[in-house]
């Protein structure tokens, strides 16, 4: 395993208190056989000598072998993948190697519940591997099953190490912290999103137009996709086959897109329901749901853009899980960047209203289509669009919950749900 790859831990040599430790073999427990040889000696007590004198040299082997157990004993990791969506499964490339000459019985891996990551094939409190007989500079390698859970951004955290004396009279334990990162996308949903028209105001301002693809070169034909236009169809391929076929023209425009998400509905507000405790914690869940939706539809749509090709980027108003802003992540193929800011995002405000979203507007960086997404459109939202329609290029806005706006904007505004599928088979993620 190469040290690049390899994940080095920090050694915290926290000791925790031992769960199976006989108090015959307690720290001090040697003094009191020490004072039991004593008394036998000064009496000629020649069965509790023998006794006194066998539990002694017991007690100096479990402590010693106790406090050398893990000494020299180091533990490495390497992940195969660190970056994935809820419900994705990945996998841990572990080991451990004893280092010394004291061999071990029996060693204890400990991996503490983790409400982010399933370990194993169920959830369990505690994920405990157990190895017998790691000998003295052996190494033990073995893999563990892991699944995301939810989302956010998470260190793979502390692992403990158990062991102890042959006898198991004595353990010890200690935590080792890994700094590696895991970040998990929203869960990815079957979602449809449509397509663009091919006479778009595409990296143009205002209503100037421009064209997407050239409608004299045709790159190929594909199977009709809800949405495709008419204009588009290959009749003699159709009629041919039987089935229905659509032109694939040459691009001669980058497809870029713009994904705007404003947070400012989705944040908790602790004092909704103080006189109801109930109601509060059920509204705090609700709109955590909701929030969490949210983002899979937008990392579902952005995922099925990117499979056609179209360039996303994305920007928000909400805050860091550290504290801080979340800068603007223009269109790239790759989309990395995008991924993890959703990993990233919380539900708080960074900035309020719709002055971030001005200044990408007056910085010329909604130049591109771009999709609102929001949990119900306010009077802001309103007056802004009202005020820069003739500034900006293809927009669409997309809510949680109806207001009188969005009826106001009914003729570009749409329910999220509008981007559901009853097709199970959900789209996946590449990057």
């Amino acid at each position: 395993m190469s040290e690049q790859k390899q994940n080095r831990c920090e050694n915290k040599d926290n000791e925790l208190p031992s769960k199976e430790t006989s108090i015959l073999f307690e720290k001090y427990a040697i003094w009191f056989w020490l004072i039991c040889l004593l008394a036998a000696i000064w009496f000629s007590f020649l069965p509790l000598i023998a006794v006194s004198t066998l539990l002694i040299f017991i007690s100096l082997i479990t402590i010693i072998w106790k406090e050398k157990s893990l000494k020299n004993v180091n533990p490495e990791i390497e992940l195969n993948k660190t970056r994935l969506f809820v419900g994705e499964e990945f996998h841990i490339d572990a080991s451990v190697k004893n280092d010394k000459w004291l061999p071990l019985v029996w060693l204890e891996w400990e991996f503490p519940k983790k409400e982010a990551v399933v370990w194993g094939d169920h959830e369990q409190n505690l994920y405990t591997i157990r190895l017998l007989w790691l000998l003295w500079y052996q190494q033990v390698k073995w893999t563990i099953k892991g699944k995301g859970n939810k989302r956010g951004v998470y260190k793979i955290g502390q692992v403990g190490l158990r062991s102890g004396d042959g006898f198991r009279f004595t353990e010890k334990r200690i935590v080792h912290s890994f700094p590696e990162k895991l970040y998990i996308y929203p869960r990815l949903l079957p979602v449809h999103v449509p397509s663009f028209r091919s006479s778009i105001q595409w990296q143009i301002k205002g209503k100037q137009g421009g064209y997407l693809e050239d409608p004299l070169l045709v790159n190929g034909i594909r199977e009709y996709e809800p949405g495709d236009e008419w204009r588009k169809f290959n009749w003699k391929a159709s009629a041919r086959t039987g089935k229905m076929l659509t032109n694939v023209y040459q691009p001669v425009v980058n497809e870029q897109l713009f994904i705007l998400f404003d947070v400012s509905g989705f944040v908790i507000d602790n004092t909704a329901f103080q006189d109801n405790l109930l109601k509060q914690e059920k509204y705090e869940l609700k709109k955590s749901e909701d929030f969490e939706w949210v983002l899979s539809v937008i990392a579902s749509t952005a995922v099925a853009y990117q499979k056609q090709g179209v360039s996303v980027g994305f920007s928000s108003n909400g805050c860091h899980y550290k504290g801080y802003k979340l800068k603007p992540v223009p269109p790239m193929k790759g989309f990395l960047s995008f991924l993890d800011q959703l990993a990233e995002i919380i539900a708080q405000v960074s900035q309020k209203g719709m002055s971030m979203f001005d200044k990408m507007l007056y910085e010329g960086k909604l130049s591109h289509p771009f999709i609102f997404f929001c949990e119900t459109i306010t009077n802001e939202h309103y007056l802004w669009y009202k005020r820069h329609k003739h500034e900006i290029a293809l927009v669409s806005f997309y809510y949680l919950n109806d207001s009188d706006y969005s009826i106001k904007l009914k003729n570009i505004s749409k329910k999220m749900n509008v981007f559901m599928t009853t097709d199970s088979q959900v789209v996946k993620g590449s990057f």
